[in-house]
């Protein structure tokens, strides 16, 4: 299979300690989207993206959401985000409805999540330089610059920067720059839960190995809980302790990374795993 490319080059999985809290719920959740007609007179149509998605990501777990694309892995993420207000259902985080508050109790729970988007190449803005970047995120909680630049070069050591990154604009970096400034911006407030959307996607597959490695490292140094959304299976393997696998939006099977990829359930899991063959 295509995930054996990885183990020469990624150190070896460390398991997650999962407690039983959770700190993130869907419970019977049905999000989609307004499709505009043609013509004014005649109403938008919905279109349904998740179906009856349920399931609990607990403290210190790392949690893998697979499916190809168009499953309705992104649609989860915009609805933990508040960028999607679903149809049906309940999203908790920390214990919190998410869509029934509002004003600083929102922010307090928006700011223990760091969230890394994919293909950082389109994700940084070209025109900030990396120090404006990272301060964005810390701004915005109005702390100061030259406590910021002490976080700034702590996390950079983090990440396996240097320093002189900071003046630097995306377009002189590489994508494994790129991507490390990404994840620098999404822990540099110190979260609790990261979001990791295709986290290697953009890269090949000797710096998707070192990607890899760091995510392990800070999810290990950090005490993070982490949620992975890939279509990639040698991903989900070594990020993740379980996972779900989502079809047109339904969870068709969910259990622990290493039975799913050696022992799959569903017809459609197993069409996913003998791609990689």
């Amino acid at each position: 299979m295509k995930y054996l490319n990885y183990r020469k080059q990624c150190i070896g999985r460390i398991q997650g300690s999962p407690d039983m809290e959770p700190i993130v719920v869907f419970e019977n959740v049905y999000a989609g989207y307004s499709v505009l007609r043609r013509f004014r007179s005649i109403k938008p149509s919905y279109m349904g993206v998740l179906r009856n998605i349920s399931f609990k990501l607990h403290r210190g777990e790392r949690l893998a959401i697979i499916g190809e694309s168009g499953a309705g892995k992104t649609t989860i993420i915009k609805v933990l985000l508040r960028l999607l207000k679903p149809r049906r259902g309940r999203v908790l985080v920390f214990g919190k409805d998410i869509y029934r508050v509002s004003g600083d109790e929102l922010r307090r729970i928006y700011w223990r999540i760091g969230y890394v988007p994919q293909d950082p190449g389109r994700s940084l803005n070209p025109r900030l330089r990396v120090e404006d970047i990272l301060y964005e995120p810390l701004e915005a909680q109005g702390i100061g610059w030259d406590t910021f630049l002490e976080k700034a070069r702590n996390v950079l050591r983090e990440v396996g920067l240097g320093t002189y990154i900071l003046e630097k604009i995306p377009d002189q970096l590489s994508g494994g720059q790129q991507q490390r400034v990404l994840i620098a911006r999404a822990i540099i407030h110190d979260p609790e839960l990261l979001i990791l959307d295709e986290p290697t996607s953009a890269l090949d597959v000797s710096m998707q190995a070192q990607i890899i490695n760091l995510i392990n490292k800070i999810y290990r140094d950090k005490k993070l809980t982490l949620l992975i959304i890939t279509h990639d299976l040698a991903v989900a393997q070594y990020l993740a302790d379980r996972a779900i696998v989502l079809r047109r939006g339904e969870i068709v099977e969910e259990g622990g990374i290493d039975d799913i990829i050696t022992n799959p359930k569903h017809e459609y899991t197993k069409l996913l795993i003998s791609s990689y063959i």
